[in-house]
């Protein structure tokens, strides 16, 4: 691998990264309310909590942050390092720095709405199946936690019923594991039957419980 190859991966990673941690739930609690959306709620800074603390209006402000910032890691990984790595490096960097963001002290979101935007790059089809998972688990069970696991779970078995290319079905693989993960206080939750339903809040927050 030539020097500049070299140089074209760390961009991708870095820029990858440093896009991710750009937190649309921070930037939209602290623009629209003056607050921080961590002291709030379940003290994630994700669009769920977004939902359930600020409302709608401040929930489509983060959406458009967080895809925004996504698809501009993936296209500039494509650019300079084409497909499919242009798509790893530069979105697995924006899933990461999504989770734990340079810029707020490396806590951050969980991730799925980067999921969902790299997934959508990545094959319009995935994507659409992938969303038809998430919202019949959602209206189901009436939480969104339940849909972005139960979403996760099954998008590296789409990717093979799709013939997606080994080195992006091993990646939604192990995008998907983490993503998990980042929702394990959420399983125990389900487990112990304590997951809130999701609802929209349609009053003045309440301070997040310790």
């Amino acid at each position: 691998m030539e020097s500049d190859e070299i140089w074209a991966w760390l961009l991708t990673a870095a820029a990858g990264y440093l896009l991710g941690s750009v937190s649309g739930a921070i930037i939209a609690s602290f623009t629209r309310h003056g607050e921080d959306i961590r002291q709030y709620g379940s003290g994630n800074a994700g669009l769920t909590n977004a939902l359930r603390t600020y409302g709608v209006r401040n929930a489509v402000m983060v959406a458009g942050i967080d895809l925004g910032k996504t698809v501009l890691a993936v296209l500039l990984g494509v650019w300079l390092l084409g497909r499919p790595w242009g798509l790893i490096v530069g979105g697995g960097g924006a899933i990461f720095g999504h989770v734990a963001p340079v810029y707020y002290r490396f806590r951050g979101g969980k991730g799925i709405l980067c999921g969902a935007a790299i997934v959508l790059m990545l094959d319009w089809r995935l994507f659409l199946l992938a969303a038809a998972v998430f919202a019949a688990s959602v209206a189901v069970s009436k939480t969104v936690s339940v849909g972005s696991v139960l979403t996760c779970a099954v998008s590296p078995l789409l990717c093979v019923l799709l013939r997606e290319s080994h080195a992006e079905t091993v990646f939604v693989t192990l995008a998907s594991a983490l993503l998990i993960w980042m929702h394990r206080e959420n399983l125990r939750r389900i487990d112990a039957g304590t997951e809130k339903k999701t609802v929209v809040a349609k009053r003045n927050p309440r301070r997040k419980q310790s």
